[in-house]
């Protein structure tokens, strides 16, 4: 086709059509084919709203560099330090090192000091400990060897009961009778004669008692009774040095038995580690004048 007036419709300004045939005038599907075509419905997209605008703060300005030309000094300006003002400088700095190495000795000579003294306490504490152990077992095997000792004499000496008898008898007051003396058959029969001449015997009666051990006796009156066996007496005796819980002591105690050994006093251990830790080395002076 050609011609000025002819108009070309391009194929995107086309719209929908529909081709139309002639038909039965009476047809009832005539009317609907000659409505024209329904407009496309457009799709409504729902868009989130943008969030609002940050404002930001405007970036400073870069200040100018400034360059700096480094000013070239002569090597014969510089200053150089004499021989004197260098032997200065060194004996400034051998003063200080000195110095410094002085009060880094003082400072441990003190240290040393203080743990010098607390060894000595220590020592001290454990050294009284041990005096106070050797002490008691001192005390201890006295009262074995004094027992001991004091069966030995009464053994050998059957007239060693007599003036214990006479204090006793005079410490009592004045006896009525009848007044009893119980004493050992053996030792009886040894002080029988002696007894008879100081006891009267319308007061006194002397009566053996198998129970009593040598060197021992009992006295019995209407007012008072008086138990000076062996085992009383050296219960007393006990008391007055405070051993009479050491059952080991008592007079009827085995005489193999012995006192316990004496144990070491335990070392403390603040003492021990004292003892144990080294000696630090002491600073060096010449190492700082060679510096």
């Amino acid at each position: 086709m050609s011609g000025s007036n002819q108009r070309v419709i391009p194929r995107e300004e086309s719209s929908a059509w529909e081709r139309w045939e002639l038909g039965n005038i009476h047809d009832e599907h005539a009317q609907r084919r000659r409505q024209p075509a329904p407009e496309p419905v457009e799709e409504v997209v729902e868009v989130a709203p943008l969030p609002e605008p940050v404002e930001y703060l405007p970036e400073p300005e870069p200040l100018p560099e400034v360059m700096h030309e480094a000013e070239e000094i002569p090597a014969d300006a510089v200053p150089l330090p004499t021989a004197e003002e260098l032997e200065a400088i060194r004996q400034q700095a051998h003063a200080e090192g000195f110095e410094a190495g002085l009060e880094s000795g003082r400072l441990m000579a003190e240290a040393e000091l203080q743990t010098l003294q607390g060894l000595l306490q220590s020592l001290g504490a454990l050294s009284a400990e041990h005096e106070m152990t050797m002490a008691d077992a001192v005390l201890d095997l006295a009262i074995v060897l004094a027992r001991q000792m004091t069966r030995s004499k009464v053994e050998a000496d059957r007239h060693g009961l007599l003036p214990l008898i006479r204090d006793a008898v005079a410490s009592l007051p004045m006896a009525r009778a009848p007044s009893r003396l119980y004493l050992h058959p053996d030792d009886l029969a040894a002080l029988d004669s002696l007894l008879a001449a100081e006891l009267t015997s319308d007061v006194w009666r002397l009566l053996p008692d198998p129970m009593l051990e040598q060197g021992g006796c009992r006295i019995e009156t209407p007012t008072s009774q008086l138990d000076l066996s062996l085992a009383a007496r050296w219960a007393t005796q006990l008391r007055a040095l405070g051993r009479e819980r050491r059952a080991d002591l008592e007079w009827a105690a085995p005489v193999a038995d012995a006192p316990p050994p004496v144990q070491p006093a335990p070392a403390r251990s603040a003492a021990a580690a004292v003892l144990n830790e080294p000696l630090p080395e002491p600073p060096s002076l010449l190492a700082d004048e060679d510096e």
